[in-house]
């Protein structure tokens, strides 16, 4: 299996076309109620099984973006998701917030590190790739780009990462659902957060249960922006933007 785009291949052809080899989304197809749930900062020991499992038995998939120096710590889990269906994407090496500021060669060092421990955890290249903080540049997606990555952002943000509460986080994903989003969500810390996600995972089965009820389905990032990938090369055939 190749991380992240196999099984978007199937789907590819019910999405609505969009510009050719877009390479940053965020949001996906908007041609279907499908909404898209994504973690970042994971892996994060016991929080990231915790997520999965309520996302197993709910009978959902999502998308997780795993730091390089974690996936190096907790292979096991990453592979973890992989089994049970989930993709999985390169949220950086270090989640540095100088990556931004970074030259071509500083970038392309910390982008090849993550690819590394992914190799290493999956035997398989990530196909798309979040930037820490959601802050990027040209410089960051040019590397992207040649190294055949999709960047992903996100158009709904539950806000787990702050002081919010349960209600706050539930309802920051419910009222501001609609057809193609990607929503961003927590399993870990290692930006300089609260590595505690007992509030993520309190909020996340009122999440799916209420976008259930609206009519979603809950589906992982290639699934959702068609996104397919040919040895080292990632390409989506659509998206809302």
């Amino acid at each position: 299996m190749i991380v992240l785009c196999v099984a978007a291949a199937s789907l590819a052809g019910a999405c609505v076309a969009a510009p050719a080899r877009a390479r940053h989304l965020s949001s996906g197809c908007g041609d279907a109620p499908r909404i898209a749930l994504t973690f970042d900062d994971g892996p994060n020991p016991p929080y990231t099984g915790q997520i999965l499992d309520l996302l197993t038995a709910a009978g959902v998939y999502a998308t997780f973006f795993d730091v390089g120096q974690a996936v190096a710590a907790h292979p096991d889990i990453v592979r973890d998701e992989i089994a049970r269906g989930m993709a999985a994407g390169s949220h950086s090496y270090s989640h540095s917030q100088d990556l931004p500021a970074m030259s071509h060669a500083a970038f392309a060092d910390d982008l090849r590190r993550a690819e590394d421990a992914f190799v290493a955890a999956t035997v398989a290249k990530p196909a798309i790739y979040r930037s820490p903080y959601g802050h990027t540049s040209g410089v960051m997606l040019e590397e992207e780009r040649e190294r055949g990555y999709i960047s992903i952002g996100w158009d709904i943000d539950s806000e787990d990462w702050s002081d919010a509460s349960i209600d706050r986080i539930v309802s920051n994903v419910l009222d501001h659902a609609h057809p193609g989003a990607i929503v961003l969500m927590h399993d870990g810390g290692l930006g300089g957060g609260n590595p505690d996600r007992s509030t993520t995972i309190a909020a996340l089965p009122r999440i799916i249960g209420g976008l259930r009820q609206q009519g979603y389905t809950l589906v992982t990032v290639p699934e959702i922006a068609g996104i397919s990938a040919t040895g080292d090369h990632a390409e989506a055939t659509c998206s809302a933007n």
